[in-house]
């Protein structure tokens, strides 16, 4: 008997206990704690004791309480917003998943499972969770040491040799969250391996002569396989934005909206779309950080109103108080308010993958990129009438 101690907590919701017995036998390994609860009622119960899971595997069909419902249920928890949920059908993917990312989930698997699928998906949201953990506990670690050392030295309460010493553990600190990186990078280029040679045997499958419906099981492995590789990308940018430096430097706003327009023109049209873009100040901050901020904005901008007759995207600057409010405004579909405080979390998303393709990242870098430029960010916005998005700086 094994008396390893498992790193993972992996919570699992079927009604049917069948079920929940295969999916302990496939996830069967020393790393996964596995946690089984038979109804949306009972997983609710389970996480109101137990917050510290890495992942929720929720089957969708489910009598009283169905999987949607008790997903929307759990993300309306401030501690539970970040578990990441993949849910498990067996209804018609095309129809009604679109539910499942409005209920927050990350991901969906469909019935009957493949197992060596189900593990490849588990293993990457598992193990990247948890680096993203780590990064963010070291993060906050290092953010309250840094606003207790500024605040002894205001009061003049330190000798030199403490100094010395708390600029050590400082030095400390970041060297751990520098090989939290690198460790981050090597699980990445592991996971990254394995994706890519499912992707490359489901290219193979796709050219020999099968029936409609194993054709169907494949093209959603390949589907499932693209958005993942994706997915561990985009979460790898997003842990390394923890702990990069701010290079202060100025720069011309508007030579940088330019290059991102440029940038953003090479993968999605904008022929179509009405762009407007104001006369910008200078600025002070990091051109780099600053450019991935306005690629993302630019790109949900364009992204979100191209299914109108008529899309426009509108950049510019105000002056408010002494202080520049960069916008990015558009005609698109816009989103309802009552969803804000899942606007800029990771892995939320408004808009179902059916509608608009994604990950669920981009406006958390956003975010994290502001804040490190000690300004603000928020929007405005109404269902089908388009979103105004905006943010300051004070590097």
């Amino acid at each position: 008997m094994s008396t390893t101690t498992p790193k993972f907590k992996i919570l699992l919701v079927d009604d049917r206990e069948e079920n929940l017995l295969a999916l302990e036998s496939i996830l069967l390994n020393d790393d996964y704690a596995l946690v089984k609860a038979s109804s949306g009622k009972e997983a609710l119960s389970v996480l109101l004791n137990d917050v510290d899971f890495h992942l929720i595997l929720l089957d969708v069909l489910m009598p009283v309480m169905n999987g949607f419902e008790t997903a929307e249920l759990i993300y309306h928890r401030d501690r539970l917003i970040n578990i990441p949920i993949i849910f498990l059908t067996a209804l018609d993917i095309e129809g009604n998943i679109y539910k499942g990312y409005q209920a927050g989930a990350i991901d969906y698997i469909s019935k009957p499972i493949i197992p060596e699928l189900l593990k490849a998906k588990v293993k990457a949201f598992v193990e990247l969770s948890e680096k993203n953990r780590q990064l963010l506990r070291h993060e906050k670690e290092l953010r309250a040491a840094n606003e207790k050392l500024e605040r002894e030295i205001s009061e003049r309460k330190l000798s030199e040799a403490k100094v010395k010493s708390l600029n050590e553990t400082l030095q400390a600190r970041l060297e751990q969250v520098e090989f939290l990186d690198s460790f981050n990078a090597s699980i990445s280029h592991d996971l990254i391996g394995p994706l890519n040679s499912i992707i490359a045997l489901t290219s193979f499958l796709q050219t020999m002569p099968l029936g409609q419906e194993p054709m169907e099981i494949i093209n959603l492995i390949m589907s499932s396989s693209d958005r993942m590789t994706k997915l561990i990308k985009d979460l790898l940018h997003f842990s390394r934005q923890a702990h990069e430096d701010v290079s202060r430097t100025e720069f011309n706003m508007n030579e940088l909206i330019k290059e991102v327009v440029h940038v953003v023109s090479l993968t999605m049209p904008l022929d179509r779309t009405e762009l407007i873009i104001h006369d910008m100040p200078t600025v002070m901050g990091d051109n780099s950080m600053l450019r991935q901020v306005w690629i993302n904005l630019i790109s949900n901008a364009v992204k979100y109103s191209q299914k109108k007759e008529n899309p426009k995207v509108e950049i510019g600057a105000r002056e408010e108080q002494g202080k520049f409010v960069y916008f990015i405004k558009d005609n698109g579909a816009g989103f309802d308010m009552k969803n804000y405080d899942k606007l800029f979390g990771i892995f939320q998303r408004l808009h179902s993958e059916k509608e608009f393709n994604g990950t669920g990242i981009g406006l958390a870098i956003v975010k994290r990129i502001v804040d490190k430029h000690n300004g603000k960010i928020w929007a405005e916005s109404n269902p089908g009438l388009g979103s105004n998005f905006y943010f300051t700086l004070d590097a």
